[in-house]
């Protein structure tokens, strides 16, 4: 089937494939998600983006390279995609180089353009390091993530030390002098490091213009280029890729009146704060939090859990389920975690294990708009729900979409290291002023 006309989205967690998949709706694009085991193509529903999940950020090298070959093989090669963008994380958690190289030799690719900058949320990239809010990658709060700790602010060495020591000398960098004199240096500079047999190549950025001249730059090249980068990166390609399509945008959206469930595994210190001000806000009424205990997890009885919340889980009410506390808490009961033989890594998978039950046990009962805060989180809830896609139909607050799958279950997801203080309240406020 020849569907040339057809963009790809790959991601290495949910909320990164939809919010990436939110910059093409914004241009106009019916926009699909789905995971990556049940993704379909049917001409009839006209969708023109496909994002998918490869939920490889958290895994080993080696379970990430098999994982994207064999989604080039069954569903990159098999649809022939026009455009395909490598969707990474915007604070350089995951498998990067190895996928990115994965994709290139598996599609053939002259090479991989890497510009993980999305200024909009306080991340630029200068003389190769990474900042967030100005400050260097390895001296914010990814540096303790229990995941995926990243020790490392400079993009050419993070890159390099993710590959095997002879193929170290493919990574190379477009520093910031060449990207403010605008697209024409920075092609020239693409086309001269490409011939050098570079195959990485990292590209600063502190400011959406900067994006802009890299994806024009990228754009006018002879070679084939695949892009990797932010939801920021992907807006300034989806301008190039679907032009004047705006206008297209169908705002007719009849959200139903239902209460609000918000899931929360996020390990982010940016989640707590947003929690605690939604908390602490007076004029958002009828909310109720539940935190979770160690007990809870260890015990694994997340009835008891589902019960509260669908005892409050009525008209407008918002009940959000989190974590926060107890991961803030988690040095202080490392003694358990020993006496149970969980690492922290486990111990955090399992929280969003007991989260997805919960809210499992929850919608089976009752019906209500999710709200989900973190990749892991959204992904294992997403599918104990029998999620198999979903369908971008708005933007709730920048960078972060609202959903509908086949059951008609609406659905937000949020990654957790998105977002101001704010963000929490400004979704909740979104459905107060849909309902």
């Amino acid at each position: 089937m020849d569907t040339s006309n057809y963009i790809a989205i790959v991601a290495d967690d949910l909320t990164g494939a939809n919010d990436t998949a939110l910059q093409f709706f914004q241009r106009g694009c019916k926009t699909q998600v789905s995971f990556t085991e049940d993704i379909t193509i049917d001409e009839n529903l006209h969708t023109e983006v496909f994002a998918m999940s490869t939920e490889t950020r958290n895994v080993s090298s080696e379970k990430a390279k098999e994982r994207l070959s064999e989604i080039s093989e069954s569903i990159l090669k098999k649809y022939s995609f026009e455009y395909i963008y490598k969707k990474i994380d915007s604070v350089l958690r995951g498998n990067i180089a190895i996928e990115v190289l994965t994709l290139i030799d598996s599609l053939e690719y002259d090479c991989g353009l890497i510009f993980p900058a999305f200024p909009n949320e306080g991340r630029a990239t200068i003389g190769g390091y990474h900042l967030v809010k100005g400050v260097p990658l390895q001296r914010t709060e990814v540096s303790q993530d229990p995941a995926c700790p990243i020790m490392e602010s400079n993009i050419v060495n993070l890159l390099k030390h993710q590959l095997p020591e002879n193929k170290t000398d493919i990574v190379d960098l477009i520093s910031l002098d060449t990207v403010m004199k605008g697209a024409g240096p920075i092609l020239s500079k693409l086309n001269e490091l490409i011939t050098k047999g570079k195959k990485l190549i990292v590209a600063d950025a502190v400011s959406t213009t900067d994006l802009e001249q890299i994806a024009l730059a990228l754009s006018k090249s002879s070679y084939k280029i695949l892009p990797a980068g932010s939801a920021g990166a992907a807006q300034s390609l989806s301008k190039l890729w679907h032009p004047g399509l705006e206008d297209n945008i169908n705002k007719q959206i009849n959200i139903p009146n239902l209460p609000k469930l918000i899931v929360s595994g996020s390990a982010t210190n940016l989640t707590a704060s947003q929690i605690k001000r939604l908390q602490d806000n007076d004029n958002i009424e009828n909310t109720y939090f539940i935190a979770i205990k160690p007990e809870n997890i260890f015990s694994n009885d997340y009835e008891e859990t589902a019960e509260r919340i669908l005892n409050n889980l009525v008209k407008n009410n918002t009940v959000i389920i989190h974590s926060s506390e107890l991961i803030e808490n988690l040095n202080d009961f490392s003694s358990l975690l020993i006496e149970h033989e969980f690492t922290k890594e486990i111990f955090i998978s399992k929280i969003c294990d007991y989260l997805a039950a919960a809210a499992r046990s929850v919608l089976a009962k009752k019906e209500a708009i999710l709200i989900t805060v973190g990749g892991e989180t959204s992904y294992k809830t997403l599918k104990s729900i029998g999620c198999k896609n979903l369908q971008i139909i708005d933007t709730v607050a920048p960078a972060i979409p609202l959903g509908i799958n086949h059951k008609g279950q609406y659905i937000v997801t949020k990654s957790g290291n998105l977002g101001t203080q704010n963000t929490l309240i400004d979704i909740v406020r979104y459905f107060e002023q849909e309902q």
